[in-house]
């Protein structure tokens, strides 16, 4: 993964939104309209606890500044730490990986052409993170999207959060749960300080915002 990996791995509090953008009006009626504005983004708010070495983190540090705020790279949220719980896979096929689908653009489902053998219970729960390839080509390089129902073990179509983005594909690899990972830029940089002599402490959060 890239140079804002660690940055996850040692988080104190990550929090995420990623609801699209809305306008709404209420009309001298009481009516109300809302008008989607875009299509649900990504965004992550990371707080990176104060008092870490700064000997030990100075590397990490300063790859992510070469980063800035103009370069992207990749992350998952799948150590020690998260993916026994907000990664995990929750459905009942065998394992997580080798899952395979075909998707239609603007299509808010897919239909699963290969998945892990289950007899009973789920092959996906609602909120399970699943990962398209992009242009239907490089296996879990296209967005991330969440589960929105459930899917059964004698059923195929997965009902997704929002509508597909990536080009239409037939019979393609999917990454599920604790193997999908996000193209992000960082959006807002918090400043650093080094107290106590080896620690370092931090103005704000990290603000992310997944990539497209």
């Amino acid at each position: 993964m890239g140079a804002f990996q660690w940055i996850f791995d040692v988080a104190e509090t990550i929090s995420i939104d990623k609801k699209p953008v809305v306008a709404s009006t209420i009309t001298r009626s009481n009516v109300i309209r809302s008008t989607l504005y875009s299509a649900p983004l990504w965004r992550f708010t990371v707080k990176v606890p104060d008092g870490l070495s700064w000997s030990t983190y100075r590397p990490s540090i300063e790859q992510s500044e070469a980063l800035d705020r103009h370069t992207s790279s990749t992350i998952q949220i799948n150590n020690a730490g998260y993916n026994s719980w907000f990664t995990t896979y929750r459905g009942n096929s065998v394992n997580y990986t080798g899952f395979a689908g075909s998707w239609t653009q603007g299509s808010t489902t897919l239909t699963l052409t290969t998945s892990p053998t289950t007899s009973s219970g789920y092959k996906f729960r609602t909120g399970d993170l699943i990962q398209l390839g992009l242009d239907g080509s490089t296996i879990g390089a296209g967005s991330v999207y969440t589960v929105a129902s459930d899917v059964a073990y004698n059923s195929n179509t997965v009902t997704l959060n929002t509508a597909v983005k990536e080009t239409t594909a037939s019979a393609q690899s999917i990454n599920v749960g604790p193997n999908v990972y996000w193209t992000i830029i960082c959006q807002d940089f918090p400043n650093w300080t080094i107290f106590n002599s080896n620690q370092v402490s931090w103005s704000g959060p990290f603000v992310f915002y997944e990539v497209r």
